[in-house]
């Protein structure tokens, strides 16, 4: 007995040590790096926690510094390997880059479960908003120039991590010089729009064939093959296809004609399964957290909503995932997501870049139209491409590092721009 207690007060002086090393970035130096920040910036009293962030093996002060800015739910590079990123993106010869683990994950690590395994979602509705966010990469901003705090620093982010970068501009743009922003999505301008995301699948089957629409609204109807299945698959893909409308049409007539070839093809492939996306309270990684809040960030106003009358896999399949955010709003338990005003961005100095694509799905090029009417400093390139930028690859990175070096309206950016391998789409 009196073995049996040792080892439990062994184990109890232990526990913590182990725990604080399985959140510690191991490694602790000049390039990888730990700060104790506040969980809950609205409430200082409700503890800290370590916020790890890296810099490429290049790093000089003496270069500029690029934030590469990610939301809750992405993940571009992972903790140790910034440099991998850094030359996947071309920046790493001409800049330096700074990489931060999102908080929350294992890094920079906030406890968002309960003690039987389910999450906590009320809390992790306050703690992973990017208000939160955007703090933690202010403060990363402060802790690595404190030796020169009126440093300006460059962002780039893509579809989340440029919606991110928007609410950062509102707040601290006094600090960043220049800002690429990629296929990301506004709040105020969706709404504005009337959320062509939610139409963009109805438009796109109406466009190519009047009867295809009515080809699925009989295949869910007669559950040719799971509806959520088949949602997931019409979801993702404009996301991997360079040519979306040719699969989505060959997927329909196909399952229209009694034939599930091509749909079990979809199965087999990366990310189109949904059973392997649907996961118990408990199997849950900070991760699916994360993503199943970002949508609400953007679109509360939405998808609080009835659900429309026409098919719309983009939000059906999102508004099931955060269902458990949207009853807290609906409940009174937590604040509709709110977004900063347009006219925020009248004041700001940074000089912007907005890379659009004509047919994403995700974020209407519209939203790059209407956001040069604010930004005093600002270029617009809509690219003759898809959400992930996925058919003219070659462009992309002579107009982040152009624009990074020289800024808006210089020569040397105008000559990319005209470049044969960047296919503008003009209106």
């Amino acid at each position: 007995m009196r073995s049996f207690i040792l080892i439990l007060l062994i184990l109890t002086l232990l526990l913590p040590q182990l725990y604080a090393q399985d959140h510690k970035y191991p490694v602790e130096d000049f390039y990888n790096r730990s700060i104790e920040l506040p969980v809950d910036y609205e409430n200082p009293e409700a503890g800290t926690f370590l916020q790890y962030y890296q810099l490429t093996s290049n790093f000089d002060f003496n270069r500029p510094t690029i934030f590469f800015f990610q939301d809750i739910a992405q993940q571009y590079g992972m903790p140790g390997e910034i440099d991998k990123l850094a030359k996947e993106y071309n920046f790493f010869d001409d800049f330096n880059v700074v990489y931060y683990q999102i908080r929350g994950r294992q890094y920079s690590f906030i406890e968002l479960k309960n003690p039987d395994g389910s999450v906590n979602w009320e809390k992790a509705y306050k703690l992973l908003s990017s208000d939160q966010v955007i703090e933690d990469i202010e403060r990363i901003r402060r802790d690595l120039f404190k030796e020169k705090p009126e440093t300006k620093i460059l962002l780039y982010g893509r579809s989340g991590g440029g919606f991110l970068i928007q609410r950062y501009l509102a707040k601290y743009s006094n600090f960043v010089q220049r800002a690429f922003i990629r296929a990301a999505p506004n709040s105020v301008i969706i709404k504005q729009l009337g959320y062509p995301e939610s139409k963009y699948f109805y438009n796109t089957l109406n466009g190519i064939d009047s009867t295809l629409y009515t080809k699925l609204k009989i295949i869910l109807k007669e559950e040719v093959v799971s509806r959520d299945q088949l949602l997931w698959i019409l979801r993702s893909i404009p996301y991997a296809s360079k040519n979306p409308g040719e699969e989505l049409t060959n997927l329909i007539n196909d399952l229209y004609d009694g034939k599930k070839d091509i749909y079990q093809q979809y199965l087999g492939k990366k990310g189109f399964d949904f059973s392997k996306w649907e996961k118990s309270e408990k199997d849950l990684s900070l991760r699916d957290i994360g993503m199943y809040f970002c949508p609400l960030e953007v679109s509360a106003d939405f998808m609080l909503n009835p659900d429309p009358e026409y098919i719309d896999p983009f939000y059906e399949i999102m508004k099931r995932f955060s269902e458990p955010y949207l009853k807290l709003i609906r409940e009174g338990k937590v604040k509709s997501p709110t977004f900063p005003p347009l006219e925020t961005f009248k004041k700001v100095e940074t000089e912007v870049f907005y890379l659009a694509g004509r047919y994403d799905h995700v974020s209407d090029y519209h939203i790059g139209i209407e956001l040069g009417k604010y930004f005093k400093n600002y270029e617009l390139f809509i690219a003759d491409d898809n959400h992930t930028m996925s058919i003219h690859k070659e462009c992309y990175p002579l107009l982040r590092n152009t624009f990074f070096k020289y800024g808006t309206g210089s020569k040397e950016l105008q000559n990319v721009r005209d470049n044969l391998v960047c296919n503008e789409w003009k209106q």
